[in-house]
């Protein structure tokens, strides 16, 4: 393959197991890799999460500076910079918005139903986005990748969410969540943005993600122009590292 000029990764089912830290072969894949290219996470997941479950293995590169994180489905951005994380954007909603999405999404949650039986649903309010899981966090992998294998759940959750959440983006993601930006404020804004910050064409970079489908969170990198590789989990997320360092060597 072509080497990117910069190669940008999902996090969850990508570069770890859902809600679980990287294995410390990812986090040595990534840390050479850091070395070549700039490396940017797009995820979900809010900054304390990836700062606690990279940072404390990648600060000691002399490349950090180009690592970049854009957390919350990339509505905001932080790079790390003179030894602190230095916010390079961030879009956030109004107190009201978030009163009124949250309350959405308890209302189409209820209408729609499957509930588990066991494990509570959960939602993240993190100011700049709003994320929604069917089943919470604590819950063994194994029963989150069986709960909404096909999306079915949750992509009537969306509809139900898209007829009254017009002024926002509304992506599936995971196993069990759904993420809520404001219109336009996703992960291809991450990609536009770092385009042009660094000055390499999206088609130069590479996306790496397990949900680039149709209606994934992934798949709005795509209009974008940048490279894409679809990936079943973090073991063939390491096979492609690997393909990218050998064509840089």
């Amino acid at each position: 393959m072509t080497h990117p000029q910069a190669v940008l990764f999902d996090l969850d089912d990508t570069l770890a197991e859902s809600f679980q830290p990287p294995t410390q072969e990812m986090i040595e894949r990534l840390h050479r890799l850091l070395e070549k290219v700039p490396v940017a996470i797009l995820s979900a997941a809010g900054l304390p999460r990836i700062q606690h479950d990279f940072l404390e293995h990648l600060a000691d590169s002399p490349s950090i500076d180009r690592f970049f994180v854009f957390s919350n489905s990339a509505s905001e951005c932080f790079q790390y910079k003179d030894g602190v994380w230095q916010l390079q954007y961030h879009t956030a909603f109004t107190p009201e918005e978030r009163t009124h999405i949250k309350a959405t999404i308890e209302t189409c949650a209820a209408e729609v139903g499957y509930r588990h039986p066991e494990y509570e649903p959960q939602m993240w309010d993190r100011e700049s986005q709003i994320a929604y899981a069917m089943i919470n966090s604590h819950a063994p992998q194994t029963i989150k990748k069986s709960w909404d294998p096909d999306q079915a759940k949750r992509k009537q959750i969306k509809a139900c969410l898209d007829k009254v959440l017009t002024d926002c983006q509304v992506l599936i993601g995971g196993n069990v969540t759904i993420d809520i930006t404001k219109k336009g404020v996703d992960k291809s804004h991450g990609v536009k943005w770092l385009s042009e910050k660094l000055g390499i064409e999206p088609g130069e970079m590479l996306y790496i993600g397990d949900a680039l489908y149709p209606g994934g969170n992934d798949s709005v990198v795509i209009p974008t122009g940048i490279q894409t590789r679809e990936t079943s989990g973090p073991e063939e997320t390491m096979t492609i590292v690997d393909e990218i360092l050998k064509s840089i060597d």
